[in-house]
Parts: structure tokens; sequence; C-alpha cells
């Protein structure tokens, strides 16, 4: 009997110890999975603390409304400091090589020349090295940063100790918007790329899409808003593939326009702005319709009387008259005679619709830059597939020299 409960006690000892070790073994482990699910449970913490930041950090823009998709809205950084992306600085005597010692063979307009170095083309103009501190070059250089297709952009500058200094813009090589509807000295140099004489329909109506969507951006899309305050055909050039850029963007404090220029520019003033200096948005709005309505009649902004003294025709008066007399006759008359019979009349008359109602008296009744972007776009959507891009098909008359 005594070596029975030996045997016992002995093996309800040894079983207890097991018992003893399992429980010991289980607790231990059990110790380390909860420091691994304590760890994984920090670091999913982590990455979802990292993704909420990134979220509440990035603003997604809204998208340029063009139907071809071809300008998208993307997502931005708006906490990150933007990286500064410094302009070139240029010596004189790059830019006297660049132009051939300014050479009048390369002037395309005013203070304007055309320039070629290190195998790329220019445009360089003149201005004067005090008018520099006027510039606003915080602007520009944001600009430059995220460049818009549909806005000209400025290389560099090159400060003189003399009473000139330059700056470098990107080169538009068909000039301007004004040397094609209305002629010119560019028009009439080699510096235009084309042998035509005028945009067809096609192009017209591409190039005031591309306007309103480098307007778009200005207004709807900078943060701030950012208002052009000079908006005419002058200031709206065309690249080799006749694409239309908005020029002089960040530099309406800066002009020096000769008194011509000044009697032109009197066409694209908002009213709000001629009787009470006031400044908004909506005058780039005015100026844009006027601009529409320059590609629709290839007429000046303001067309000056048959007589010394007489008063002359503004545009935005003229088209409010053909459009309430409901004459269709009369509209077709008003059309530019370059374009012949080769345009779309129903596109013509939406598109002096939408002039007519960015040249509103009132400014809040005037559309936003958004809206004519859509609309615009659908009418450029409409034309033949293929054809929206053509260059100078309508016209075999050569450029005529005097």
């Amino acid at each position: 009997m005594w070596e029975i409960w030996v045997y016992v006690v002995g093996g309800g000892l040894l079983f207890g110890a097991c018992i003893a070790v399992a429980a010991a073994y289980l607790l231990i482990q059990g110790k380390k999975k909860d420091q691994v699910s304590g760890k994984m449970a920090d670091l999913e913490l982590q990455q979802l603390g990292l993704s909420i930041r990134t979220t509440s950090d990035k603003k997604v823009s809204l998208d340029h409304g063009s139907l071809d998709g071809s300008l998208q809205g993307q997502a931005t950084n708006s906490t990150a400091t933007p990286r500064k992306m410094p302009f070139e600085n240029y010596t004189m005597d790059e830019l006297k090589k660049a132009t051939d010692d300014f050479s009048s063979c390369n002037l395309i307009e005013g203070s304007v020349f055309h320039g070629r170095l290190n195998g790329k083309n220019l445009a360089i103009k003149r201005t004067k090295t005090e008018t520099l501190s006027k510039i606003e070059f915080g602007l520009l250089r944001d600009a430059t940063h995220r460049h818009h297709p549909n806005i000209v952009k400025v290389i560099g500058t090159c400060s003189a100790d003399g009473p000139d200094s330059f700056l470098v813009f990107e080169y538009a090589k068909n000039g301007s918007l004004k040397d094609w509807l209305h002629g010119g000295k560019a028009m009439k140099s080699h510096h235009i790329a084309s042998c035509y004489v005028f945009l067809n329909w096609n192009q017209r109506l591409r190039i005031c899409l591309d306007v309103a969507t480098a307007l778009h951006y200005m207004h709807q899309i900078m943060i701030p808003s950012y208002i052009h305050g000079n908006i005419k055909s002058r200031n709206i050039f065309l690249d080799d593939e006749f694409n239309g850029k908005v020029g002089n963007f960040g530099l309406k404090r800066c002009g020096h326009d000769t008194e011509d220029q000044k009697t032109w520019s009197k066409g694209y003033l908002a009213p709000e702005y001629v009787h009470h200096g006031e400044i908004s948005l909506s005058m780039d709005i005015f100026a844009y319709g006027v601009v529409l309505l320059e590609v629709l009649s290839g007429e000046k902004p303001i067309t000056c009387g048959n007589k010394k003294g007489e008063e002359g025709i503004w545009l935005s008066e003229k088209i409010k008259s053909i459009l309430e007399s409901e004459d269709a006759e009369e509209l077709r008359e008003w059309m530019d005679k370059a374009l012949g019979e080769d345009y779309s009349f129903d596109g013509a008359v939406k598109l002096a619709y939408i002039a007519r109602a960015c040249i509103e008296e009132e400014p809040t009744l005037r559309p936003a830059a958004g809206e004519i972007v859509e609309v615009v776009a659908r009418l450029v959507a409409q034309l033949p597939y293929g054809e929206e891009f053509s260059v100078c098909e309508s016209s075999s008359t050569p450029l005529v020299l005097g």
C-alpha cells in the first residue's frame, strides 16, 4: 500500500508540474502575442494618422471644363511650400547675341524682339529698369512652377545698369491674335510662320476656348484669384500649332501703351471700371466678350468714324443692336468677310450670344469663366473630327507686303 501511495503522489506531482509548465508557456506566449498585437495596432494607427494628414493636406482642384479631357483636375499639396522655380538671369551680351544686337530685322512689334539662344527661340521685351520693381515676380514664379498651357511662360530677366532692362518670354511663333485679325507689322514679317492672312473658323473657335480656359485658371483655380486686367487681342499669342496663350500675365501694372494703343484699349474696358474704377474678375469677362466680337467680325473694338470728330462705333454696342433686331441676314453681313461661307452660322450665332452675355452692363449678370469654357468647349466638340486643329485651310491668298 505504501508503494502504491508513493506512485500516486509522484504521479500527481508530475501531472501538476506538467500543468504548471504548460500554463507558464501559454502565459508567456499570450504576453508576446499581446505585445505584437500592440505594436501592430500602433503601426496601423500611425499609418491611419499619416493617411488622414495626407488627405487633409491635399486640395483637389476642379477640372477646367474642357470636354476633350485635355485639361484634367489634379491634387495639389496646399500646405507644402511650392518649389520656387528661379528665372534665368541673362547677361546683356547673351541677349545681344540672341537678337543680333537688337537688329531691326528681329523686331517683332514695339519693344519686343525675336531672339535665339542655345537653340531656343525667345521673345525679348525691353522695359524700363525702374518698372522691374513693380512686376509681380512672385506671381510669375508660381505661374512658371505650375505652368498653364494657355498662359505665356516667363523664362528669365536681364537687369542692366542703364535705363533699360529686359524680360524674356516663351516665343509665340505665330504672333498675336491682333496680328491675324487686323494685320500689322508682325503679320508682314518673317516672324509669322504661316503665309496666309487670316484664321479659319475652326482655329478661331479653338483660340476662344484656349483664352476662356486661361481665364478659368486665373479666376477659379488660382488661390487667391487673379485679375488679368488687360485682356485684348494684342495680348493673346499663338504658338506654332495656333494654340492661344494669354500674355502679359502678372504685368498689368507695368504697361506703357502709346496713345493709339490706349485708344484701342478703351473698347475693352468694362463700364464699371470706366465710370467708377471698380476692378473685379468680371472686367476680364467683359474684355473677353469684346475679343469674341473681334473674332466673329474681324473688326476692331472701336471703329473710327468716317468724318473727323465723328464718334466711332463700338463693337460692344453694335452686337446689341444686331441681336435685338433678330435679323439673321444682318448678322451674316456683319461676320468677317475673310471667312466667306466656310463657317458654321449656328456656331457663330451661339458665340455671338456668349459675347453678348459677357458684355452685360451689370457685372453680376456676366457668366463666370468656367461657364464660358463649358459652352465654347461644346462648340469645339461639334467641329468635324480632325478639323479643329487644321491650319489655314480656308485661304489661298498669299501674304501681301506693303
